[in-house]
């Protein structure tokens, strides 16, 4: 009986124990399935975070190399401004050259317009006082010209010039140089009209020179025909300036004395016939030439006056 009873509790644990052994290998399978689920998801995890970690390096590389592209078009820019700026700033430089440039030109202008503008001034006065010298002249001519035609003196008044001429035949014998009697009459009669006309106060401010000048025909050497005009010439200012002249006062012997001139022509001027041939008699004359001040001047502007007007 007790034997029956023993190995029923046998069989009972031997149960028992493969139950527990069932029991403990679905554990173990089940622990191995968990574990290996464990495995397996943390490698899954392991790979998606490398991969994840690889695709974050792989942007951190790429924002890397853009970060590097981004500076060194940072530095091209700094670079290209760098110089944008120097350029700007020699532009500026050379801006301020030319704006001194143009600021001394237009001060050199201002300047060349204010001589300019002076010079016109100049000119016009001139031109204004050469006019009145000119009209002056042609006036004084005119006088010379109505006060000898008044007085019955038969001597002619170049319109142009005022230069009146005697014959020498009047003055003087042929080849002398002694006045005649009929000379020193001759310019007992002119002398005064010529000089109160020219030394009035009208126009006494303005006559510069009075000049005698002496012409002989073309007989003759030029040299003995220089000697013999200067000789006529001088004689004639000799008598003038003498005692034996009437008709004059001693302030305008004086006056007279201060600007007259005594200049010997020889036959360098003869007068000409229609024909072309000397008039011998004509030649041989005494002329009296007044210079008015400024006569230089006037001169020069006359040229210059007649080459514009033949242009």
């Amino acid at each position: 009986m007790r034997k029956g009873k023993n190995r029923r509790r046998t069989g009972s644990n031997g149960s028992y124990w493969i139950s527990y052994s069932d029991m403990m290998a679905g554990m173990l399978f089940t622990f191995a399935l968990i574990l290996f689920a464990a495995i397996y998801q943390l490698v899954d995890l392991q790979q998606k975070k490398t991969i994840e970690l690889e695709t974050k390096e792989a942007q951190l590389s790429t924002q890397q190399s853009l970060l590097i592209d981004q500076e060194a078009e940072l530095r091209d820019k700094e670079e290209l401004l760098a110089t944008t700026t120097l350029m700007l700033r020699e532009q500026q430089e050379e801006l301020e050259e030319n704006r001194t440039a143009l600021t001394a030109a237009q001060q050199s202008l201002s300047l060349q317009q204010s001589k300019i503008e002076e010079q016109a001034a100049l000119l016009a006065a001139q031109q204004a006082r050469i006019d009145k010298l000119i009209g002056l002249r042609s006036e004084i001519i005119e006088s010379l010209r109505d006060e000898l035609k008044s007085a019955g003196l038969d001597a002619i008044v170049d319109r142009n010039t005022g230069a009146i001429g005697f014959s020498g035949s009047v003055l003087f014998d042929t080849g002398r140089n002694e006045l005649k009697d009929s000379g020193k009459e001759l310019l007992n009669r002119f002398i005064p009209i010529y000089l109160r006309t020219l030394m009035s106060n009208e126009y006494q401010e303005f006559i510069g020179e009075i000049i005698i000048e002496g012409h002989t025909d073309t007989s003759g050497s030029y040299l003995s025909n220089l000697k013999l005009s200067q000789e006529r010439a001088l004689t004639v200012a000799t008598y003038c300036l003498g005692s034996e002249m009437i008709g004059i006062t001693g302030s305008e012997r004086s006056l007279l004395q201060s600007i007259l001139t005594v200049n010997g022509r020889s036959y360098s001027d003869p007068v000409y016939n229609a024909n072309g041939s000397v008039n011998m008699e004509a030649s041989r004359r005494v002329v009296f030439k007044f210079r008015m001040k400024d006569a230089e001047m006037i001169d020069q502007m006359s040229a210059i006056l007649e080459g514009q007007n033949g242009q």
